[in-house]
C-alpha cells in the first residue's frame, strides 16, 4: 500500500508549507504596519508643517512644442520636512484633506506662485504660472474673490495664472465648485484639465466646464511608439482642437516622443526631457538666464 509522507519539518518546528505561506503574510502585515506608522507621522507632523512654513516650491517648465519656448511654469509643492527630507505631495496631500489642512495649504501655493512670477516679470521674463487646485478649493465661497485679491496684490493679470484641476475633481464637483469655476473662467483665468485620460469615459464635463486646457497624462507617453497608444492621442489632440482647447502632454523623456507629439499637433509638452522640476533660483538659471534652450536625452543609469 503506497503512503503519502508529509513534508518535512523545519529544524525550527516550522512546517515547510506553513513557513512558506506565513512569511509572506508576516512581511505583508510589515509592510502595512510601516505604511501605517508612516502615515500616522506624516499626520501629526502635517499642522505643525503649516504653522511653520515648511513647505517649498519647485517650477518644471512648460515648453511649446514646434519653437522650444518656455510657455509656462507648473508650480509643484514639497515639504522639506525637517528630519525626513523632501517629501513630495503624492504621501502627504491626501493626508492634508483628511485633516482640513488642504484649504490652508492651497492658499498658501496660490500666494507663494503669484508671488514668485511677479517676481520674474520684474525682472523681464514672460512666462504664465499653473498652479493644482483641489476640490476643496474649489468648493469654497470665497475662491474666486480669493484669487482676484492675490492677483492684484502681485500685479498680474488674469491670463497669467493656469488653473489646474483634475477629471476625477471635475466628476466630483457639485454645483458650487462648478459656479466657482465659471466665475474664475470669467475673471479670465485659464482653466486645465489635468491628468486627462486616466480614468472616466464620459466628456461631457468639456461641454459644461470652461476648460481652455487639456493636459493629456504621461501614461499614454511611456508606450507612444505603439499604435494604439499613438492613435489615442492623435484622437485626443484631434478632439481637443475641435473644442478650441490647448493641448499638453505630460511626461515627454525623449526626442523620440517629443518629435512624434510635434507630428501630431500637440500644442506644449512637459516632462525630464524638457527639464524636471526644480526651486525658484536653480529653475532660473536652467530655464530663464539668457541662453538657447535645447533638448537633450537624459542619460540613463
Amino acid at each position: 500500500m503506497q503512503t503519502t509522507r508529509n513534508p518535512p519539518e523545519h529544524p525550527h518546528g516550522w512546517n515547510w508549507n506553513r513557513r512558506r505561506s506565513v512569511r509572506p503574510a508576516r512581511r505583508f502585515h510589515q509592510a502595512t504596519d510601516a505604511t501605517a506608522r508612516s502615515r500616522l507621522r506624516i499626520g501629526r507632523d502635517l499642522r505643525h508643517a503649516v504653522e511653520h512654513d515648511e513647505f517649498v516650491l519647485h517650477y518644471q517648465p512648460e515648453i511649446d512644442a514646434s519653437t522650444g519656448r518656455m510657455v509656462a511654469a507648473e508650480a509643484l509643492i514639497r515639504w522639506q520636512h525637517p528630519q525626513l527630507g523632501m517629501i513630495r505631495p503624492n504621501t502627504f496631500i491626501p493626508v492634508a484633506e483628511d485633516q482640513g489642512l488642504i484649504g490652508k495649504i492651497g492658499q498658501w501655493v496660490l500666494e507663494t506662485a503669484c508671488a514668485q512670477l511677479h517676481a520674474w516679470h520684474a525682472a523681464g521674463h514672460d512666462l504664465r504660472v499653473a498652479v493644482n487646485f483641489s476640490v476643496e478649493q474649489l468648493r469654497r465661497r470665497d475662491i474666486a474673490d480669493t484669487v482676484a485679491n492675490a492677483l492684484e496684490r502681485f500685479d498680474l493679470r488674469p491670463d497669467d495664472l493656469v488653473v489646474e484641476i483634475t477629471e476625477s475633481i471635475c466628476m466630483r464637483a457639485n454645483d458650487r465648485a462648478r459656479e466657482n469655476v465659471a466665475r474664475l473662467a470669467h475673471l479670465g483665468i485659464r482653466l486645465a484639465i489635468d491628468d486627462f485620460g486616466t480614468g472616466y469615459s464620459s466628456l461631457s464635463y468639456l461641454k459644461r466646464m470652461p476648460v481652455r486646457i487639456l493636459k493629456i497624462d504621461r501614461s499614454f507617453v511611456v508606450d507612444l511608439a505603439d499604435r494604439a497608444d499613438s492613435a489615442i492621442v492623435r484622437n485626443i489632440i484631434s478632439l481637443a482642437h475641435e473644442l478650441d482647447l490647448v493641448v499638453i502632454v505630460e511626461g515627454v523623456e525623449t526626442p523620440a516622443q517629443h518629435e512624434l507629439l510635434r507630428i501630431m499637433g500637440c500644442d506644449m509638452v512637459q516632462g525630464y526631457l524638457l527639464g524636471e522640476s526644480l526651486p525658484p533660483a536653480l529653475f532660473h538659471d536652467a530655464f530663464l538666464a539668457p541662453r538657447q534652450h535645447t533638448i537633450v536625452e537624459p542619460a540613463r543609469i
